[in-house]
């Protein structure tokens, strides 16, 4: 009978930074239109929950104790049987034989021959794989540093990211109806399932000038590019402003900026044009500074700097949060929070990916590109590029 909810953790250890692990296999289709689940660490479980999984979610881990689910599998059959890791035997033979006959290919490649896995290479075969389409945090504790509005709290769980990289909900579990709300509430879920791999439609990732010298998360350098192109180019100024900001006063989008970033009172965006200011706080890895109890922040603060700087009630003040598509503190709790908008860096990204603009914009776009990924994690960027580049490589 399946009745067990099955968390495994995703994209974590070392072994991905020289190997394609299994668990790839999780975010895409394959090429025979179904959907096949790889479970960490080695494609197998313990026979004692052999046919009793009835989903898998998809976690990974996002520090301090907490988890991001960021997708969910139904499961229809379970592959392997009594299964064992048999350390430098090869591919398990009813493994082999199942992904054989069943033509169990992504790129037109039987999963056997890409990357080095383990003896199993597929764990089970389900319904259809979807992913989160908000963002959803489990923690084993509600003092945890997670956003309060997304967030759901697992009792007597020491921890969820656990060494096996498995946590099995059964359903006397008193967690159980906690993770079946999750799974079945519509709105968290991305309406279709995972897509096949086009590798005519991929592109790996080009490594930066930035990523060389360790600056692609520095705030004040990516502020100071973006400050830049704004200035040089009015095309992307106007484009940013309605596209990103969402401004539709004419006068903002065909007005010239001016731009200055950290001079006045640590903004890092401080931008006049025309009668209107526009201050963007751009968090990419840090927290929201200067918290204190009572709700303050540098959120208040700037907006309180803001206010001070002109002797003019008619100027119309704009406050915003640039962040990356993987990094979702809650603003709101913040005095003041609710004047700051949200923008991510996917819609920065969107307006820029086919655009040329001289000189170092290349590099601009790389960076912009790596933020508005949906997972913090270098170790699944590796993984997939590694992953596309053997298709691509045995498909020539």
């Amino acid at each position: 009978m399946k009745d067990v909810i099955l968390l495994n953790n995703l994209f974590n250890g070392e072994y991905i930074k020289e190997k394609v692990g299994g668990e790839i296999i999780n975010m895409y289709q394959a090429d025979n239109d179904k959907f096949y689940i790889y479970v960490n660490p080695y494609g197998n479980v313990n026979k004692r929950w052999d046919d009793r999984i009835k989903y898998v979610l998809f976690i990974r881990s996002v520090g301090n104790g907490v988890v991001k689910v960021i997708g969910k599998a139904e499961i229809r059959e379970q592959i392997p049987r009594n299964a064992v890791r048999k350390i430098g035997e090869g591919i398990d033979y009813e493994q082999e034989k199942y992904i054989d006959e069943n033509k169990i290919t992504y790129g037109n490649i039987k999963i056997y021959e890409l990357g080095s896995w383990s003896n199993f290479y597929v764990t089970y075969e389900a319904e259809g794989i979807v992913k989160a389409q908000k963002d959803i945090y489990l923690a084993t504790d509600a003092s945890l540093n997670h956003p309060e509005n997304s967030t759901f709290v697992l009792q007597g769980i020491a921890k969820i990211n656990n060494q096996s990289q498995k946590l099995y909900i059964e359903p006397s579990d008193d967690n159980y109806e906690i993770i079946e709300e999750i799974i079945n509430t519509p709105d968290l879920w991305e309406e279709h399932h995972v897509g096949k791999v086009n590798i005519h439609e991929s592109e790996l990732n080009e490594e930066s000038f930035l990523s060389i010298i360790k600056k692609e998360n520095d705030e004040l350098v990516n502020s100071n590019l973006l400050s830049h192109f704004l200035e040089k180019s009015e095309v992307f100024w106007s484009d940013f402003v309605q596209n990103v900001l969402e401004i539709s006063d004419m006068k903002v989008i065909n007005g010239k900026p001016k731009i200055t970033s950290e001079l006045i009172g640590n903004i890092d965006l401080f931008i006049e044009v025309d009668n209107s200011t526009i201050i963007i706080e751009n968090k990419i890895k840090s927290g929201i500074n200067g918290q204190r109890g009572d709700g303050y922040s540098q959120l208040e603060k700037y907006v309180q700097i803001a206010r001070e700087y002109y002797d003019n009630p008619e100027r119309n003040l704009f406050f915003y949060v640039l962040r990356p598509d993987y990094n979702n503190e809650d603003y709101s709790v913040f005095n003041e929070g609710s004047l700051y908008k949200e923008i991510k860096y996917s819609a920065i990204n969107e307006i820029i990916k086919d655009r040329r603009i001289g000189s170092y914009f290349e590099e601009f776009k790389k960076v912009v590109k790596k933020h508005s990924a949906e997972y913090d994690n270098e170790l699944f960027e590796l993984m997939n590029e590694r992953f596309l580049g053997q298709i691509k490589s045995m498909q020539q």
